[in-house]
């Protein structure tokens, strides 16, 4: 492990350690060893966000967990957070979550798919590597038509996806009118939707013509005209879950952009080898500008 990581990385264990101290930033440096002006620096470069609001969402995201727990009071996890007050702590948890505390709590099935993992060895060599697009272009996308394979999963156990490809690729010869050959994996809320589910729907897909039919056990999607920011994932399929990671949980939250009522979707060109699951593929994240 190179010296910067190792110092880094204790940064990280001093932060985990002190969630619930009242510390200052140059506290953090110390603990790294490192100058507080330079250690600011690169945990942006490589975290891609700023080590105050790193420390924030993780506050959150253990309080999130507290909340479900149900142990302690609202106003004492917002002290614990570092928070003045409970309005104030109460505002940053619905902008990181989605819902204010008292509603997280009170419902059994509130997801915390939104908090702030730990920060590990993996994740900054991921990144640092090249493996993603950490600053993502910005395109606008006409109105899309899809005919494909779909099924609903959950968000902590998507690795059945890789089923639903391999039947789609035994069928796909079965779409007619396609614009190409280029597959897309688009992702959306479920049909039979509920509150904090962690479910969402998957299609593997071909672009169509929008009069193209319906294989039989295929579905149709049409997606209007939208703006996406587009990030590129590079190497194996292992790795994607550290991509998904840095662009729902690091980049969104810290880009000042809001996110479209629209799927996001996968757009697997000739970069990718559906064969070995090796190559780069982008990821369409849609957006509001």
């Amino acid at each position: 492990m190179k010296p910067i990581m190792h110092r880094f990385l204790k940064a990280i264990n001093f932060i985990e350690a002190n969630l619930n101290d009242t510390f200052q930033l140059s506290h953090v440096s110390e603990s790294a060893c490192t100058s507080h002006y330079h250690f600011l620096r690169v945990f942006h470069a490589l975290t891609g966000m700023t080590a105050g609001t790193y420390i924030r969402r993780r506050r959150l995201t253990k309080a999130s967990a507290a909340l479900l727990d149900g142990k302690e009071h609202i106003i004492e996890l917002a002290q614990d957070a570092g928070f003045e007050s409970q309005a104030a702590f109460s505002r940053a948890f619905r902008d990181m979550f989605g819902s204010p505390p008292a509603s997280f709590r009170a419902h059994e099935k509130a997801s915390t798919f939104r908090g702030q993992p730990i920060i590990t060895e993996a994740f900054i060599q991921h990144l640092s590597q090249g493996t993603i697009t950490m600053t993502p272009r910005f395109e606008h996308q006409e109105a899309l038509t899809f005919v494909g394979l779909g099924a609903d999963f959950n968000l902590t156990d998507p690795s059945t996806i890789a089923t639903l490809w391999n039947k789609f690729q035994a069928q796909k010869h079965l779409i007619k009118k396609t614009q190409d050959q280029t597959a897309y994996g688009l992702c959306y809320a479920p049909k039979v939707k509920e509150v904090f589910s962690e479910a969402f729907h998957y299609t593997a897909a071909l672009r169509v013509n929008d009069n193209a039919p319906i294989p039989d056990g295929m579905e149709k999607i049409h997606m209007n005209a939208q703006d996406y920011a587009v990030f590129t994932h590079k190497g194996p399929l292992a790795a994607l879950a550290i991509t998904n990671d840095y662009i729902w949980k690091t980049w969104l939250p810290t880009s000042g952009l809001d996110l479209a009522d629209a799927p996001d979707f996968e757009r697997y060109g000739d970069d990718w080898n559906g064969d070995t699951g090796e190559g780069s593929f982008e990821i369409y994240v849609p957006i509001v500008r």
